[in-house]
């Protein structure tokens, strides 16, 4: 039993090994914005909906576990402290490989929110209080691909703002 138990928690500290050291959450938040300033209201915009799509793929994710009521208010109001916490890394690691410090600002954030996530489902009263808790790694795994979800919506909302502007800024030929 002892073997097993030994294996498991291995395995666990490998799976956190592998998530950390890992370059798939590389642009998962946003972080080329482009040549404009971030508040503008098209990089808003594309960051928030990128930021939704990371929070509903989380909702999914675990909606056969127990989550707070309001889940998915809790997971964006989560971003309001991971997003700035990113940038403030971002900023902080201004002399790093910028490579490398978005590797591990990804990582850490994957690690902050997937452990944000396990505290919430875990504490906060739920409507399916007969479900199970989500376990620490369902909520790693969960805001990993949370991540990923991000990491593929935002380009493609960046290059509808710019469509969009585009198409505004051209001549009507009627």
């Amino acid at each position: 039993m002892t073997g097993l138990i030994r294996r498991l928690s291995l395995g666990r500290s490998g799976f956190l090994a592998v998530l950390l050291l890992s370059t798939v959450s590389l642009k998962a938040n946003p972080v080329d914005i482009g040549a404009g300033p971030v508040f503008q209201l098209g990089n808003l915009t594309a960051i928030i909906i990128a930021l939704l799509i990371e929070s509903l793929c989380v909702v999914l994710l675990l909606r056969r576990r127990r989550t707070p009521r309001g889940f998915l208010l809790w997971l964006m109001g989560m971003h309001v402290v991971t997003y700035p916490a990113f940038l403030g890394w971002l900023w902080l690691a201004l002399g790093l490989n910028p490579f490398l410090a978005i590797v591990i600002g990804e990582a850490w954030i994957v690690v902050l929110e997937g452990g944000l996530i396990y505290l919430m489902c875990r504490f906060m009263p739920s409507a399916k209080s007969v479900l199970p808790a989500p376990t620490v790694g369902n909520s790693l795994s969960a805001a990993l691909m949370g991540n990923v979800c991000s990491m593929v919506a935002f380009p493609l909302l960046t290059l509808a703002n710019v469509w969009i502007a585009y198409a505004l800024a051209q001549p009507d030929l009627d």
